[in-house]
């Protein structure tokens, strides 16, 4: 008798191909909406010839319908390609309302859609200099009297404040267009309560992590990640003019960004960067994170975020220098054995510890982290 466990390990070598792998770059001058098509189509075909069959017929899935897991598939990549047309005739609430629809159809009892983030992991938020001396309250999120700041984003709706965090120092300064270093401010935040997300993850990243979880647990993980790569597929497609106003990249991740906004079960939403080399990454992770306000108010601060996150002081390169003599880098650095490599210059391999992102995580782990 074949097991959920033998159905995961005979599954994972068809996770491991080039079809599969995001972010996407359009290099063709291509209409937007038929390359997001095109994309969510060979997905459904590729599933369709090499998938079903070892899922939704071998699996015993408590429902009438035997392709479960595929139609899931197929309603939501139709319903995002519904979505984008609405949108391009200009019928805003109709694509709204329609993305809305999809979502809420993925969530059923025998998978369970949402990924758990355990209390007290570590996240980083970055800051630019303004020649002043940052407060940890200043690395929390935009005010909201100070709201008409927020511009568009991939996941940033004009207006709409949001708490954006990274995984590492090094992501986060990859998302500030490698701006100087020195002039860049980090907090270390920490979640005091667990997390509940919708992960979208590289295929690489997704199966090294299924790996170490529990066997009776991989199987599910694997499912949730098969059907939620419609959406996968939309939020990880780079940005083709980046000078443009309009950046028809940008409209699924941000209607999914008001969709949680409005959920009271998802916490947020974790993606890969797509300003990221992930050839010159070797175990080092490059997420990032997006929690929205769940609770306005004219001033200050989300209470809902603020209950849910706590922050360390910041600090900069800079302020470490001063700190700590650079002339005795060990005492900055770690002894302990890393398998985190960087590389940021061609053929230069540098462990990350030794890097000057590690030795500012290292400083933050040590800075006390406390509610704003």
């Amino acid at each position: 008798m074949t097991t959920n466990n033998d159905i995961y390990n005979n599954l994972k070598p068809y996770l491991k191909i080039k079809e599969l792998q995001i972010p996407l770059e359009q290099v063709t001058d291509i209409y937007f909406p038929d390359f997001l098509s095109n994309a969510l189509d060979n997905y459904v075909a590729y599933y369709n010839k090499e998938l079903l069959q070892q899922i939704d017929y071998e699996i015993a899935f408590n429902t009438d319908d035997n392709s479960i897991v595929f139609s899931k598939i197929v309603n939501l990549s139709n319903s995002i390609k519904e979505t984008i047309d609405l949108f391009y005739n200009g019928n805003i609430f109709e694509a709204t309302d329609n993305f809305n629809k999809s979502l809420d159809s993925i969530f059923f009892n025998e998978i369970q859609t949402l990924s758990t983030i355990k209390e007290d992991t570590n996240f980083y938020r970055a800051r630019k200099n303004e020649n002043k001396h940052f407060t940890k309250s200043d690395l929390f999120h935009i005010r909201f009297e100070q709201r008409h700041t927020v511009s568009t984003n991939r996941y940033s709706v004009p207006g709409f404040p949001a708490l954006y965090l990274g995984d590492s120092t090094y992501v986060c300064w990859e998302e500030f267009d490698r701006y100087r270093l020195r002039d860049l401010w980090y907090s270390r935040i920490v979640n005091v309560r667990e997390l509940k997300v919708i992960k979208i993850q590289r295929t690489e990243d997704f199966i090294n992590e299924t790996d170490l979880i529990v066997q009776v647990y991989q199987l599910p993980h694997l499912l949730r990640y098969l059907i939620l790569f419609p959406l996968t597929i939309a939020c990880s497609i780079k940005v083709k003019y980046t000078n443009g106003n309009f950046k028809p990249e940008y409209i699924i991740p941000q209607l999914l960004l008001q969709y949680i906004s409005k959920n009271k079960t998802i916490d947020g939403l974790m993606f890969p960067s797509t300003k990221v080399d992930y050839s010159k990454l070797f175990d080092v992770l490059a997420y990032n994170y997006v929690f929205p306000v769940k609770s306005i108010s004219k001033k200050g601060y989300c209470k809902f975020l603020i209950d849910t996150f706590h922050v360390s002081e910041p600090t900069s390169l800079e302020l470490e220098e001063i700190i700590y003599n650079p002339s005795i880098p060990n005492l900055m650095i770690s002894k302990s054995p890393d398998k985190k490599h960087i590389e940021l210059i061609n053929m230069v391999r540098s462990q990350y510890v030794t890097t000057s992102f590690g030795r500012i995580e290292q400083s933050l782990r040590r800075r006390k982290v406390e509610k704003i």
